[in-house]
């Protein structure tokens, strides 16, 4: 199980290309990125819904997380709350 007192989630702006990223850090070491979008508040909402689903206890490992990158990849914004 992943701590989650050790996670940072945030967006980050990719300069150059328009594009923001939704990342979060397991260990403060390493991040990964969880979705690429030229909307910023998009990318805000992605990192609310992981946060939301964190404190709901569905996201507790790294399967956990790639699960639910693979959720909302394509996914209307709706569908992320779900």
């Amino acid at each position: 199980m992943i701590h989650p007192t050790n996670w940072m989630a945030c967006v980050i702006r990719q300069y150059g290309t328009g594009l923001f990223r939704s990342c979060v850090s397991l260990d403060g070491r390493t991040s990964l990125c969880l979705h690429s979008t030229p909307d910023e508040s998009l990318a805000d909402e992605i990192i609310n819904s992981f946060m939301d689903a964190q404190r709901r206890g569905e996201i507790r490992t790294s399967e956990d997380i790639a699960a639910f990158r693979d959720r909302i990849r394509g996914a209307p914004i709706e569908a992320m709350a779900a």
